[in-house]
């Protein structure tokens, strides 16, 4: 109570107190801090109260001890009276007085301090609290709440879940209901799981391993039934020529280096769909997979998943699809989106979830029906007989935690983020339009279906003719973040999914990719689209 009434004037009884601390009620100092304990941590011990009280006041003060937790008891935070404090309450005032404006002077340095680290953050291009971030199909940042469910599996609950000791039950456990959390994603109109059903999730450590063990699971589980064919005969896939490298790349190997399966890549059309009339008509009797990706992770193109996976059902071929960048966006439900898909790439980093954590649903019983069957001692990474034998190695408690709870936060707002988004996308590319309808010999097209609804809502694809885009990006990085492309697409150039669309060249090289997020502001995107604009005209000045 004395030390809130007085601090109103408690910086400047400081400067006037300091004499005054070489008077008898000094001695009130060495009464509450012995000086070889000045720094010794407080107990919580009822029975062994400190009273040390600068301790106490750094605590409140430095920053670098919020995650410390002190318990001090009433005993502890209230000194016992002393000879001095009786005697002398003057001093006990200029004490309080002096200690108080030293942390309020302290406080206002390290404020200073701050500002000035930042400032030349900023001037060095390394601070990023004040750019736009607009590469939500690049990466997520981790959600508070899913850091917030990790935390107990870093610090408490580290036992290894395969043990069967105390120690492994709660993390065994955990990986157990991160299952069912992910599976509410792919059932939306179910609740209650069975243990077959939470051994459809197959944890991994990315999409793309993900993506090349549903390719693998295919081949070995339809190995044996072309050992008696002729030399020429081979397993076939299909799929689409827009598809995740992690699909595209290990196809093209397995055909032209291993020669171990034939693959068509179906073309798509202008607006980087393709016609599910294609990819069955590219079906044959050799065919032992199709692999299509739900939605494309550049344009946003939704893909017909739906119609090609029935399809396949009926015939008996298993079926394949990415929906890494379409979880959380649109719907992901088996039934009613997916056509009871056979086997579905999920991904943590596109949720909310740290990087390094994804998974593969395979639908129970898919391996062994129209005479396929699979051994049992695992699929790419043999070893200790993890994820129910079919992919070796310990489990990643804290992410696969972080991934459930990412998941089952997109089951319940996956509706209302998408109407936000789409919202926000309509917003950035009217603002986009307006601010460069000036220019006349100015095109900006979407790259994509015309429709918005044929394209993820949160994903826009903008080529703007006459601008460098790798240029544009690289003059405001500091202040806004996205992409002439796709990520996970390194080759320079123009993209390989506008070439395969068949955009014209000056469209592609000036195309971005500029993708919101659920926690995306209508200021935001206004804001990144007058920068944007600016830095587009300014190339086309010097063009002329």
């Amino acid at each position: 109570i004395l030390l809130t009434l007085l601090s109103h004037f408690s910086q400047l009884l400081a400067i006037v107190s300091l004499p005054l601390l070489a008077l008898p009620g000094s001695c009130l100092v060495s009464a509450f801090v012995p000086p070889s304990t000045t720094r010794q941590r407080l107990s919580s011990s009822p029975e062994t109260p400190q009273t040390y009280l600068f301790p106490i006041l750094d605590a409140q003060t430095e920053t670098e001890t919020k995650r410390i937790r002190t318990t001090v008891t009433a005993r502890a935070m209230v000194p016992r009276p002393s000879a001095a404090m009786i005697v002398n309450p003057t001093s006990a005032l200029v004490l309080g007085a002096t200690v108080l404006g030293y942390l309020l002077w302290k406080e206002k340095q390290k404020n200073k301090t701050n500002s000035s680290r930042s400032n030349a953050s900023t001037k060095n291009g390394d601070d990023n609290n004040e750019c736009i971030y607009l590469d939500y199909n690049g990466t997520t940042p981790i959600y508070p709440f899913v850091i917030e469910a990790m935390m107990p599996y870093l610090k408490e609950f580290y036992g290894n879940p395969s043990s069967s000791h105390a120690y492994g039950q709660e993390p065994r456990k955990a990986v157990n209901r991160a299952r069912r959390q992910i599976l509410s994603l792919l059932h939306e109109s179910k609740q209650n799981f069975s243990t077959q059903d939470e051994e459809s999730i197959w944890f991994t450590s990315c999409g793309t391993e993900s993506d090349n063990m549903a390719i693998q699971l295919a081949l070995q589980s339809t190995k044996h039934l072309f050992k008696n064919q002729p030399t020429a005969t081979r397993p076939h896939i299909v799929t689409c020529n827009i598809e995740h490298p992690a699909i595209e790349l290990p196809l093209k190997v397995l055909q032209d280096e291993e020669q171990s399966c034939e693959v068509t890549f179906v073309p798509v059309q202008q607006d980087g769909r393709v016609a599910a009339k294609d990819i069955i008509a590219a079906i044959g009797p050799q065919t032992v997979l199709v692999t299509l990706m739900l939605a494309n992770n550049e344009t946003g193109a939704l893909q017909p998943v739906k119609e090609v996976a029935e399809y396949c059902r009926s015939k008996g071929i298993l079926f394949h699809t990415d929906a890494a960048q379409a979880t959380g966006k649109v719907s992901v439900d088996l039934k009613t989106a997916l056509g009871q898909a056979d086997m579905v790439s999920l991904v943590g980093h596109k949720l909310g979830a740290p990087k390094g954590i994804a998974c593969l649903y395979v639908r129970p019983g898919c391996l062994t029906e129209e005479g396929r069957k699979i051994h049992s001692h695992g699929v790419m990474l043999l070893g200790g007989g993890q994820e129910f034998a079919r992919r070796g190695g310990t489990e990643n408690v804290p992410y696969i935690v972080g991934f459930g709870e990412a998941a089952a936060h997109a089951a319940r707002e996956w509706r209302s983020n998408a109407v936000h988004m789409e919202q926000l996308r309509g917003r950035l590319l009217e603002k986009l339009q307006t601010e460069l309808a000036n220019e006349a010999t100015v095109v900006v097209k979407v790259n994509g279906p015309e429709s918005p609804e044929l394209r993820l809502p949160n994903t826009l694809s903008v080529g703007i003719a006459g601008v460098h885009s790798g240029s544009l990006l690289s003059a405001i990085s500091n202040q806004v973040a996205a992409s002439a492309g796709a990520t996970c697409h390194s080759a320079a150039g123009i993209s390989s999914v506008l070439r395969a669309m068949n955009v014209p060249t000056d469209l592609a090289r000036g195309t971005l990719r500029l993708s919101v997020g659920p926690r995306t502001t209508f200021e935001e995107v206004g804001l990144a689209a007058s920068i944007i604009s600016q830095e587009a005209k300014r190339q086309l000045v010097q063009k002329v």
